[in-house]
Parts: C-alpha cells; sequence; structure tokens
C-alpha cells in the first residue's frame, strides 16, 4: 500500500487518491477512486476540470454537466463522463448525494470510448450501478494489493465494465439480451444431445405457441429450432470422430440417433461427406456448417 495515498473513509464508502499513481503508463493510468462517496448539498465546479477522465456514477438525483445548467437534477444511477480539460460541474443543492468515481486516463481509455461511443458530457441511465461499483473495488484492490499492480488486469477490468454500460445504454451498441425462456431451451440442446427434444416440448419449456416460439428462436439464433438443434447434434459428432474408441454407432447413439443409417443420412447432408469418410480422411468440419435442409423433425 502507498505509504502517503490520499485515503479517506466515508459514511458509506471511500476515496482514493494515488501519490504516487501505482499505475501510471501512457496506457492507463489511475489517479483516483470513490466507492459510494457521501457528499453534502451542494454543487462542485471546476471551469478548466481535471487532466484525466472523471467517470461519475451518482446514486442519488445530482445536477451533472457543464456550466450554465438549467435542468432539474437527473435521476438516480445516472452516469457522467468528463473528458480531460472539460468545465465539470455537479451536485445537488438541496440534499446529500453519494457518487462513486475514477479519475482516470491513457491511450487504452481512449480507445474503450471510441469504441463503446459511451455519451460524453451527457448524463445517462445506468441499469445495474451495482456492477459498475463493483469493477472499482476490484479495480482498488489491485492497485494496493500488488506492487505493480497487473496493468493488464486493471485495463480489462475496465474496459468489460464500460462494454457492459455501452450494451446496456439506450441506443449505444448493436446487441440485444436474450430472453431467458430462450436460453432454457438454448442450454438444454446444448448439453443434452442425446436427449429426445421434440419441437412441442421445446415450445412448452418456452412458455409459447410452437409458431411463436419458432419465430422468436430463428430471430434470436438465426436458424429455426429444429435446425439449431440438428446442426448441435451434427457438430457434436464430428468432435467426437477423433475419439477412436468410440464406434460410429456409438456416437450416433451419444448424440440422439438409434437408427445408424438415419444418422449417416443426416450427417452426409450437414457436412457433404459420411462420417466414416470422415474419420478415414481425417478432415474435420471447420466451426461454420454447410447450409442445412429444414428439418420437421430431429430422430
Amino acid at each position: 500500500m502507498q505509504q502517503n495515498d490520499s485515503f479517506l473513509p466515508t459514511a458509506t464508502g471511500f476515496k482514493r487518491f494515488f501519490t504516487p499513481r501505482p499505475l501510471d503508463s501512457r496506457e492507463l493510468s489511475i489517479r483516483g477512486i470513490g466507492i459510494r462517496e457521501l457528499m453534502p448539498p451542494g454543487m462542485i465546479e471546476r471551469p478548466h476540470g481535471t487532466g484525466d477522465y472523471l467517470f461519475m456514477l451518482f446514486h442519488d438525483p445530482a445536477v451533472a454537466g457543464m456550466r450554465p445548467l438549467t435542468e432539474p437534477p437527473g435521476g438516480p444511477d445516472t452516469m457522467m463522463v468528463w473528458p480531460p480539460g472539460k468545465p465539470q460541474y455537479y451536485g445537488n443543492r438541496e440534499r446529500r448525494f453519494t457518487h462513486t468515481w475514477i479519475h482516470c486516463e491513457g491511450r487504452r481509455v481512449q480507445r474503450i470510448l471510441r469504441q463503446t461511443r459511451l455519451p460524453l458530457l451527457k448524463p445517462f441511465p445506468v441499469a445495474d450501478p451495482s456492477r459498475f461499483q463493483q469493477c472499482l473495488l476490484d479495480i482498488h484492490s489491485e492497485l494496493v494489493s500488488y506492487a505493480p499492480p497487473d496493468e493488464i488486469i486493471i485495463g480489462n477490468l475496465l474496459e468489460n465494465s464500460l462494454r457492459e454500460l455501452s450494451r446496456l445504454n439506450d441506443g449505444a451498441g448493436n446487441t440485444v439480451r436474450i430472453p431467458e425462456n430462450l436460453l432454457a431451451v438454448h442450454r438444454l440442446i446444448s448439453s443434452s444431445p442425446a436427449q429426445l427434444i421434440t419441437l412441442d416440448g421445446m415450445a412448452r419449456m418456452a412458455g409459447s405457441s410452437v409458431p411463436y416460439f419458432c419465430a422468436q428462436f430463428k430471430k434470436t439464433f438465426g436458424l429455426s429450432p429444429m435446425q439449431y438443434l440438428i446442426q448441435h447434434r451434427m457438430h457434436h459428432a464430428a468432435h467426437l470422430l477423433n475419439n477412436r474408441n468410440l464406434t460410429i454407432s456409438e456416437i450416433a447413439a451419444k448424440v440422439g440417433y438409434e437408427d445408424l443409417f438415419h444418422f449417416s443420412r443426416m450427417f452426409k447432408k450437414h457436412f457433404g461427406s459420411s462420417p466414416r469418410t470422415m474419420r478415414q480422411s481425417s478432415l474435420f468440419p471447420k466451426v461454420d456448417p454447410l447450409p442445412l435442409v429444414r428439418a420437421e423433425k430431429a430422430g
């Protein structure tokens, strides 16, 4: 632990400025961290900002931005990002507020912000503030527990947290959260290729009618449920072919096919060669499958 750090416990958390900085490189430098720091009523104004990036998560209603500000305080769980040198103005004149923050800079921070396109100088809501808070706790632990701290670990922690914020922030990123009912079906297919799995059973598991389930599954995963099931079985079978201690009949059974002829026909339709030919040639398929034929049943 640095002997001349500024470490100040607060009523609900702490704040810490590092002098000297335990991590200070052109790629990434951390100047200070605050976790749920409790502030009295009032406003903080820094006309010239600071020489680093300031990420600040407000757990209570607060105003944040640059003067002049006429907006009322934003709601709780709101984040603000100030770039180096930009005026900082934040607080709540009427009541106390808590906030979690990090002062950092470096080329990696710039790259992360460019890639995630997080809003700068504009407050945005945070769906799960505990995740960002835990990230800063983990960064703080790495900074004070090891000499020197691992720059890659700290950079990855920060990048993962900011990427998650970007994904959850409205309008940022191009990914969506997969509904839990579809994930449950996906896990069943992935973990139990030998199990008898019917389309009706998958739809019941998802709590949907068969037509609606099929439409939602294909929209999410790009294949119909039965196409996806067959694809997973065929790829698992291709992987098992590497094990010369298994017969092709045993492999067929492990992926849900008791009829060896039917399994071989489905395998050849999927990969363009029979399981026996593929094993003899030792030319195992790439991850990307050949085009699938729409299937009405898997067995």
